[in-house]
């Protein structure tokens, strides 16, 4: 009896001291032996494992559990064990852990709670969230080691689930699992891009359980798939039937329900008092049509409000007061939206909110999978003509037109009866120019002096517009150097027209200087004749590419050079013309000799679509490589 009472407090001691850390628990399963050879090759870190649990209690309820663990074999890699987790008004971290392995799989550290720092996740643009986020750090100096993050997060009240990847960058990928659990009476609601992707089901008492499981995934070429991993990872989406955030219910097996939903957080908040009823009646009161109306409206908005995003409870879907607005002269995107639609209303003109993903990535909306796949609003408005698109957190932004992040994508209508998926609008290479003039004069040393016109429209000007309308002198200046890609540049003078119009349209005149752009060398001058726009770098040989090439959108650049040569020279040399065009592309170059001692250099690159299938890079990388080619031309003069 005595020797059972000491082994049980010989184990409990044990216990104690395990969980204090003094004795370190190893686990052999992260011992570099462990991993395939073929995913050990050209290997800079391997994922070991990523495991996501997620399971649901109710409507409002479910918690989620993540282990992920990384094996880093070169400093290259270390920002693997940089660490931060978000969490809001709706959501608990319950736990984490932290812990370093070597090797072997034998434990070296765990991370102890001081070490981990909780934080305002606040963005630059925000005036109020609830966002916060816990951070962690841990490194180590031999080679190789292994980092693993375990994290336990609760939900009360929701209306994203997680999505799953089998892979989130180009490393190899040991193992890769995703779990849902929903109580027995539901089935899941869930979207996979790969119909050979099915889940294993498994019941068990008052649960059902969906896995899907990948292993052995191989180290990817970024040259091969650019930068959309989305592309070729196995992506399971998945989305409750009804939800609850803050009280307020939901639906979302069908796209008119969950506008619906929307709808209803933002049908009363269109107020407006009298004295704004009454100054935007005047405004629109010598407008000859409704499309006047509507660009006066816009362009009211655009001048006396500021994009300051909101994010406080269910103030992250439903909108503020249109009067709020108006008296504090900001809002984030729904809630200008929704004021712009107030305004509208008030002079006769019917207007709806817009849900759509914005952003660089432009994969199609799950359209047979409706759930929230949005992180922005915008405004559509129909008239008996036509339909005009209003982007209203951006002050510069020419009426109709909302910019490449909006455009080309599938979108969310919110109207009275619901939801309705839509387009928004496209745009053409011949709207998005790019357009140069430039004279120039070459001096026997090899310097030049140059003037140039440059003109923006379209989504070329929004670019431009949005980089330097708020810009210093000193950014602008900055801005012009980028544009010439050229040594020795120095800007004499320059003047930007049209910023403060929201037309389409921006120009530029620069007067500039280079120092030895042209070399000198035993009486003749060689010089490039493109002093813009110059591609350098040929698109990477691939075995086989897998994703498409994408564009922010399609464009045209257009360049016309005078060079003006010096007196006592004559042309030795000039580059061959070019012409090229296929389905994705068109490009041209010639340099000719002028009037008056004159050489013209014109230029022009079109790309027609935003994007190039990953079936035609052959193409596209030989069409550009003819690009650069043609790029590196160049004049010779020899004296007379």
């Amino acid at each position: 009896m005595k020797n059972l009472s000491a082994n049980i407090l010989l184990k409990i001691l044990i216990a104690v001291v395990v969980f204090v850390g003094i004795i370190k628990p190893d686990n052999p399963e992260y011992d570099i032996k462990n991993i395939p050879s073929a995913l050990l090759s050209d290997a800079d870190a391997i994922i070991r494992k990523s495991e996501t649990k997620f399971e649901v209690k109710s409507d409002r309820y479910a918690i989620l559990k993540k282990i992920y663990a990384v094996t880093i074999f070169n400093k290259n890699e270390q920002q693997y064990g940089n660490f931060v987790i978000g969490y809001d008004k709706f959501s608990s971290i319950e736990e984490i852990r932290v812990i370093l392995y070597d090797s072997k799989g034998e434990r070296i550290r765990k991370l102890n709670s001081d070490e981990i720092s909780d934080l305002p996740a606040t963005s630059s643009f925000s005036l109020y969230e609830d966002n916060r986020v816990k951070h962690a750090s841990l490194y180590h100096d031999q080679y190789p080691y292994t980092i693993e993050l375990f994290y336990e997060i609760e939900y009360d009240g929701f209306i994203n689930w997680p999505d799953w990847n089998s892979r989130k960058n180009l490393d190899p990928v040991q193992i890769s699992k995703f779990e849902v659990i929903v109580p027995q009476d539901q089935e899941l609601r869930f979207w996979v891009n790969n119909p050979t992707l099915a889940p294993s089901i498994e019941t068990e008492w008052n649960k059902k359980r969906y896995k899907w499981e990948v292993a052995d995934l191989p180290k990817l070429s970024r040259d091969a798939i650019g930068e959309d991993i989305e592309d070729i990872a196995e992506h399971v989406k998945i989305a409750p039937e009804n939800f609850r955030v803050e009280g307020y219910k939901g639906n979302m097996t069908s796209w008119k329900d969950f506008g619906m939903w929307y709808y209803n957080l933002a049908k009363d908040k269109r107020n407006l008092s009298e004295p704004v009823k009454k100054e935007i009646g005047q405004i629109v009161a010598t407008s000859e049509n409704e499309i006047e109306k509507i660009k006066k409206i816009y362009q009211y908005m655009q001048s006396r409000t500021r994009y300051v995003s909101v994010q406080l409870g269910i103030g992250g879907w439903q909108p503020f007061d249109a009067n709020y607005v108006h008296e504090k002269s900001y809002g984030d995107c729904k809630a200008l939206s929704n004021y712009t639609i107030a305004l509208l209303k008030e002079v006769g003109v019917t207007a709806y909110p817009v849900l759509i993903k914005t952003g660089n990535h432009r994969f199609p909306i799950v359209s047979e999978f409706p759930s929230n796949q949005f992180n922005h609003a915008i405004v559509c408005v129909p008239t008996q003509t036509d339909t005009f698109w209003l982007e209203c957190t951006n002050p510069y932004m020419a009426f109709e037109r909302i910019g490449s992040g909006n455009e080309n994508r599938g979108a969310l209508l919110i109207t009275e009866n619901g939801g309705v998926l839509i387009n928004t609008p496209v745009s053409y290479s011949k709207e998005n120019i790019q357009k140069k003039i430039i004279s120039v004069k070459l001096s026997a040393d090899g310097n030049l002096e140059a003037d140039a016109l440059i003109e923006w429209s379209g989504n070329q000007q929004v670019h431009t517009r949005n980089s330097i309308s708020e810009a210093t002198f000193e950014e602008k200046e900055k801005f012009i150097v980028t544009m010439f890609e050229v040594p020795s540049l120095k800007i004499n003078k320059y003047f930007f027209y049209g910023l403060d119009k929201r037309e389409d349209q921006i120009s530029a005149e620069i007067n500039m200087l280079l120092s030895r752009y042209a070399s000198v060398s035993g009486g003749r001058i060689f010089f490039k004749t493109n002093l813009m726009e110059r591609r350098y770098k040929v698109p990477k040989d691939v075995e086989k590419r897998l994703s498409p090439v994408r564009f922010s959108n399609p464009y045209w650049d257009v360049d016309s050079i005078y060079y003006t040569i010096p007196d006592g020279y004559e042309i030795e040399a000039l580059p061959k013309p070019i012409n090229l065009s296929t389905s994705f592309g068109e490009f041209s170059s010639k340099t000719e000799l002028g009037a008056s001692n004159k050489i013209l250099f014109v230029r022009s690159l079109e790309i027609k679509d935003y994007s190039i299938p990953a079936s035609d890079y052959k193409a596209y990388r030989e069409f550009f490589a003819e690009v650069v080619k043609s790029d590196r031309g160049q004049v010779v003069l020899v004296k007379k």
